[in-house]
């Protein structure tokens, strides 16, 4: 759904044009809470304009969602469960945000800005396994097949049923004769045919020999994901990631904003007045509270969260809120003493298609190659997957090593460490990204409660990506600014 979304344009990236604001207003005070990266933006764009923009977090770090877990993190869930991340040092898992798709100029545009470095995220690789279990798949049900192996073969069989067609003319084509022959050429060259008799012949870059059954393959649905392009929801090649890991981006807006940013800072109140808005904030590492007054509010924080505070929101906004949600997803980082997945598959990033292992997304590392260890992703979905949001990490582990063994027995032996992230379960989060709104819902969201602007990027066409966040910091400043510069 998603895929034809983006085809047809419906999809909510990019976060369009920046907003070119002039004029600055130094007598202007906002307070911004949530130092997620919507936060991050709409302070860091305010400052650029003079602004008294100040940003509150209640965590130790800022990113939000962008969150990378590296030796040291740690975090207890709500309801118990503390974690420390004992990686080796320069071994890490980005547990939130982990891609950026090459048509997110916004976000992009903010790394050139801040002079963190990318690299290539490498979301195709032909030689990933597919898996599935499921019987009703036929022959290939329960057997590892490669990508390349399933394009090379569904390519070879259709190629050779429509150059054959072509030969004997039975394919009724708005094409001269010409066009038909160098269709033919096509044909025979894309589906390594032989020429003579148009029979595919699998190259030497399949592996080997042994040719799947087309009907084998069309019953096995490997074939959906063996498309021309890799659009999936993440658009087509390139994506890139931040060299060092994603919370680089959050880094370096915490490096511009300097003391502007207030870690440690938990919100517990929001009043508003007719010329001013009051925040009440805890430090958490005293126990303090403070007040902190100014002539604006943009609240950046979840929706989950924001439902839980003292606000004074006018009735429609009130309801407007109560209104959106959040994702259960979840992810599990898993440190390997040795990168079998390199050594012993000669697979270099990307992921393995697996829907009957109940591990979501499983993927492999796009950085450190033929380096000595790796992190694997070893979990990427819903929370609730086989009841998993309702057992112990210590059961969570075991559930995905006995699930992903079934492709990689080496996976127990290789173990030496792991941490998982149920975002719904991690404080001041309370959930994932946020689920898309409504264009209605959109409207009433985005629409100034007073002197009270919500920008996280649950107001935003795609939540689910940073995008999002970009996009909902953008138009929060830009109104801001407007409202303003008419007083």
């Amino acid at each position: 759904m998603l895929g034809a979304m983006d085809a047809w344009g419906l999809k909510g990236r990019p976060a369009g044009p920046k907003p070119v604001l002039r004029g600055t207003q130094p007598a202007t005070r906002v307070v911004v809470l949530g130092g997620g990266l919507a936060g991050l933006i709409t302070a860091h764009e305010l400052r650029k304009l003079d602004y008294d923009a100040r940003v509150l977090e209640a965590r130790d770090w800022a990113g939000g969602l962008t969150w990378t877990v590296r030796r040291g993190a740690e975090h207890t869930e709500i309801g118990g469960g503390r974690q420390v991340c004992t990686f080796d040092e320069g071994q890490y898992i980005n547990v939130g945000a982990w891609r950026i798709p090459h048509s997110d100029e916004g976000i992009l545009g903010y790394c050139k800005e801040l002079g963190v470095p990318l690299e290539l995220f490498v979301n195709s690789d032909d030689a990933n396994y597919f898996y599935d279990e499921n019987p009703a798949l036929g022959p290939l049900a329960g057997k590892r097949v490669r990508l390349r192996e399933v394009k090379a073969d569904l390519w070879g069989a259709t190629t050779e049923l429509l150059a054959k067609a072509m030969n004997q003319g039975d394919i009724d084509a708005p094409l001269s004769d010409a066009d038909k022959e160098l269709l033919v050429q096509f044909l025979v060259r894309s589906g390594y045919l032989d020429r003579a008799d148009y029979v595919y012949r699998p190259p030497a870059s399949r592996g080997s020999d042994d040719v799947y059954d087309l009907s084998a393959l069309l019953r096995s649905g490997f074939g959906a994901r063996a498309r021309s392009l890799n659009q999936e929801t993440d658009g087509p090649a390139p994506l890139f990631q931040p060299i060092g890991d994603m919370q680089q981006i959050a880094f370096g807006f915490q490096r511009v904003l300097g003391d502007r940013l207030t870690l440690g800072a938990e919100v517990r109140s929001i009043r508003q007045a007719n010329d001013e808005v009051r925040v009440v904030y805890r430090d958490t590492r005293t126990g303090d509270q403070h007040e902190l007054v100014a002539d604006y509010c943009v609240a950046c924080l979840p929706m989950s969260v924001l439902k839980t505070l003292q606000v004074d929101f006018s009735p429609e906004m009130r309801q407007a809120v109560s209104e959106t949600g959040h994702s259960s997803v979840a992810k599990m980082g898993l440190q390997m003493r040795r990168r079998f997945w390199e050594e012993d598959d000669g697979i270099f990033g990307w992921h393995l298609w697996a829907p009957s292992l109940q591990m979501g997304e499983f993927s492999y590392p796009c950085n450190g190659y033929f380096g000595d260890k790796g992190v694997l992703l070893g979990f990427y979905g819903s929370s609730t997957q086989a009841g998993l949001d309702q057992r112990t990490v210590a059961e969570r582990v075991e559930h995905v090593l006995t699930q992903a063994s079934k492709v990689h027995p080496q996976m127990r032996e290789e173990l030496e460490s792991a941490y998982s992230v149920w975002w719904e379960k991690v404080p001041y989060s309370v959930g994932g990204y946020g689920r898309s709104p409504s264009p209605e819902l959109l409207e009433r969201l985005s629409t100034p409660d007073r002197r009270l602007y919500l920008a996280s990027a649950c107001v935003s066409r795609d939540p689910s990506w940073m995008e999002g966040a970009v996009e909902a910091a953008w138009r929060a400043v830009e109104d801001i600014h407007a409202r303003v510069s008419r007083s």
